[in-house]
């Protein structure tokens, strides 16, 4: 498991591999650090890899990328 905050975010996310064992499953989770539920934010992020051609920590580092693509994208628009 992985946390971070970014931008007034805390991004929670982790990877474990499916039932099957042949995909890496990574999930993250985007709240707010300013604890107002009433205002949204980015929704939280799934993304599926292959074990065969991806660790853990390179698909953790995807989805890290990722969330942090979604949370400027978030500013972006309600900036404008």
């Amino acid at each position: 498991m992985m946390a971070f905050e970014y931008r007034g975010f805390r991004v929670t996310a982790d990877a474990v591999a499916d039932e099957l064992g042949v995909q890496w499953v990574c999930h993250a989770e985007i709240e707010r650090t300013d604890g107002n539920i009433n205002k949204d934010g980015p929704p939280a992020i799934e993304i599926v890899v292959p074990r065969a051609k991806i660790d853990p920590l390179m698909a953790l580092s995807a989805l890290e990328h990722r969330a942090r693509t979604d949370i400027d994208d978030w500013h972006e628009r309600e900036q404008a």
